[in-house]
């Protein structure tokens, strides 16, 4: 930003500041704090005081980056308490909001100068106007990139603790190297309109840069979710059609024990045997085995997104079939997560279920009830089975009856986002409960 007046300087720091510390967080909104607004004001207002008493007592070439360098210090040392892991994606961004910071600038200054000159630049109105293009273009990207929050925040997510995360830093880092090695080369020009040109070809060539690697990367990460998404799909019909399969067996074995039942009625009414026809009704009638668990269909999970979470419910709700174990789910709000917290309940099931199945399958009732519970903030993932008399919760994540011990520690292990589990025990039932915040916040 072209300013050489105090004021003129430190509102321009101010402004070009909150901008920047806005699109740091545009794509990672799971960081943000509470009144995340006033956040940025202040900050932007620490970084122009500093930025500005810099300019004021020293002129030296290095410590002029000195403040921006602390601001960013001062970030990441906020996030390492409890986003720890989200810190190289954080810094990506910060490049990212950084390259467009510049380009928009050097589009302004570059505007302001064709339209008045350098002498107006300088002052204090100069500098409100050229803010006031800066503000205009700002708000102008923030509409045209209001539809890429949702793909580039699912992309963040899945490349949290990846090689690809590894990768994008990378890439970032190599873009604001040689753009910063170009603006200073460029800096013989003396702020000169071919020095605003050269330093706009050459941010804006970057950002296209960035926008093109970053359009190949979220077109990689849906591609690779839509295979995960067909594989799960062949994997749901595959076992679908086994149970099918068990289904006509099991009605073709009917058929034949329905037979043989009419058969011997027959005969005890051909004999007048009315004894005989009681028993042998007595007895066909307590080997029937009889449930109030409604049959589950697909269609029936209808609030529950498909890809990720609906064939998994649905695969389990199988398994618990095949083991006699009558499973119940209630979903009475559609859920609304991201791409990645999908993935992230669809571990969730997968990994509970395994656990608490053949368990169950050893009690009475054997049953099981999933509840999906969709909040402002997180969905709730409630478990409720029965458990033996002298259950008891021996840790935060175990349970041990006399039918055996359940173990849910593994159940959030290496999960990407922050969740909190609450096992508990009561009379004869258990309820695992785990809370997935919808942004990644507790």
């Amino acid at each position: 930003m072209l300013a050489v007046t105090i004021p003129s300087f430190w509102l321009a720091d101010f402004v070009m500041g909150f901008w920047f510390i806005y699109f740091q967080y545009y794509w990672l909104p799971q960081l943000r704090v509470r009144h995340f607004m006033a956040y940025a004001w202040g900050l932007a207002a620490a970084y122009a005081t500093a930025d500005t008493a810099v300019l004021v007592f020293t002129h030296h070439a290095l410590l002029a980056s000195l403040p921006a360098l602390i601001l960013v210090g001062v970030e990441c040392l906020t996030l390492v308490r409890r986003y720890r892991r989200y810190l190289p994606a954080f810094i990506s961004m910060t490049i990212l909001a950084y390259l467009l910071i510049e380009f928009i600038d050097t589009v302004s200054l570059t505007l302001t100068m064709l339209l008045t000159n350098v002498a107006f630049m300088t002052t204090l109105p100069g500098g409100v106007v050229t803010l006031t293009f800066d503000s205009v273009f700002f708000a102008l990207t923030l509409l045209a990139t209001l539809s890429t929050q949702a793909p580039i925040e699912n992309l963040i997510q899945s490349m949290l603790g990846r090689n690809a995360e590894y990768f994008f830093l990378g890439l970032m880092s190599v873009m604001m190297l040689v753009f910063s090695l170009f603006e200073y080369a460029l800096q013989a020009l003396n702020w000169s309109v071919g020095y605003l040109i050269f330093l706009m070809g050459i941010s804006g060539v970057l950002m296209l840069g960035v926008t093109l690697c970053t359009y190949i990367l979220v077109q990689s990460h849906l591609q690779t979710e839509h295979t995960h998404a067909q594989l799960q799909v062949q994997r749901f019909h595959d076992q679908y059609e086994a149970e099918l399969h068990r289904q006509v067996a099991s009605v073709r074995k009917f058929q034949h024990d329905y037979q043989n039942m009419l058969l011997g009625l027959g005969g005890y009414l051909a004999d007048n045997d009315y004894a005989g026809f009681q028993q042998l009704y007595i007895d066909i009638r307590s080997r029937w085995a009889t449930s109030n668990a409604a049959d589950l269909t697909i269609n029936d999970l209808e609030n529950i997104p498909k890809i990720g979470v609906r064939y998994e419910v649905y695969h389990q709700y199988l398994e618990a079939r095949r083991l006699g174990v009558d499973m119940y789910v209630k979903t009475p709000e559609p859920l609304t997560l991201t791409m990645e917290a999908l993935r992230q309940l669809a571990r969730i099931v997968t990994r509970t279920f395994p656990i608490v199945l053949p368990y169950v399958a050893q009690l009475r009732p054997a049953m099981v009830t999933l509840e999906l519970l969709d909040a402002q903030y997180a969905v709730h993932f409630r478990l409720t089975f029965p458990v033996g008399d002298d259950a008891r919760i021996i840790a935060a994540h175990q349970l041990t009856s006399a039918q055996g011990d359940l173990d849910f520690s593994q159940v959030t292990r290496h999960l990407t986002l922050d969740t909190s589990t609450m096992l508990q025990a009561k009379r004869h039932w258990g309820q695992l409960e785990i809370i997935l915040p919808k942004n990644g916040q507790n």
